[in-house]
């Protein structure tokens, strides 16, 4: 059976992530003993018995954009974290992540968040892992983002745009992307595994990696919160 850690991450006013590690309790070595007297000889068998535990940790934390040099910054404690995009609808920049102005209909923002999702592997096993993310919750009304149509929620990793080119982020400057490396996040009832971020991290290895909001100027104006899920599943 795989071994699963799962993280969540709670999101509010704008999508968040962040990870912590959940190691597995150490259980104690058994021992089998025996007592054995002889007139002359005394012998006994000793049997040495124990359990080699293991466990893998994913750590979620907050990254530059490549293209603007444009820094997330992950808050929490434990296995929760928040990233708070602020007023997004202000002048200027936001307050965390970064926003981008799509002018062709439909008209909107997206919310960008920019993180790197990192696996760590103690004790004995496997020292790699498929790492998947989803949503954590059914679709469902405000305050949540809306799973209707194209969806509102994404997340995008970098490739190239055509062969042979470099790696980069998308441009988010279409709803939907067509950039290939921007997917739909998946619902909550996907089943990890598959490793739709990375499907072979090692120890200690670190993947960059978006989670896009999408932010409709025909949205009503108030708050938004949505919460997302990291697993990572040893090999």
């Amino acid at each position: 059976m795989p071994d699963r850690n799962r993280r969540r991450f709670l999101l509010r006013t704008a999508l968040a992530v962040l990870g912590a590690a959940l190691l597995l309790p150490i259980r104690p070595s058994a021992a089998q003993t025996a007592q054995s007297r002889g007139l002359d000889t005394g012998a006994l068998d000793l049997t040495l018995m124990g359990t080699i535990t293991s466990a893998i940790a994913i750590e979620v934390t907050g990254s530059i954009d490549q293209n603007g040099g444009q820094v997330t910054t992950v808050t929490g404690t434990g296995t929760q974290g928040v990233v708070d995009f602020g007023t997004y609808d202000l002048p200027g920049p936001l307050a965390n992540g970064e926003k981008h102005r799509v002018n062709s209909n439909p008209k909107g923002n997206y919310l960008v968040a920019t993180l790197q999702v990192t696996t760590w592997f103690s004790g004995g096993g496997s020292m790699t892992a498929a790492v998947d993310i989803q949503r954590a919750n059914p679709c469902g009304g405000p305050p949540d983002v809306s799973c209707a149509g194209s969806g509102s929620l994404f997340y995008a990793k970098m490739v190239p745009r055509k062969p042979n080119q470099k790696a980069s982020w998308p441009k988010w400057k279409s709803y939907p992307e067509t950039n290939p490396g921007v997917f739909v996040m998946p619902l909550s009832t996907y089943v990890p595994g598959a490793g739709n971020l990375d499907n072979l991290m090692g120890n200690g290895d670190a993947m960059d990696h978006q989670v896009a909001v999408w932010i409709p100027d025909s949205l009503p104006p108030g708050p938004f919160s949505t919460v997302v899920t990291y697993t990572a599943t040893r090999l």
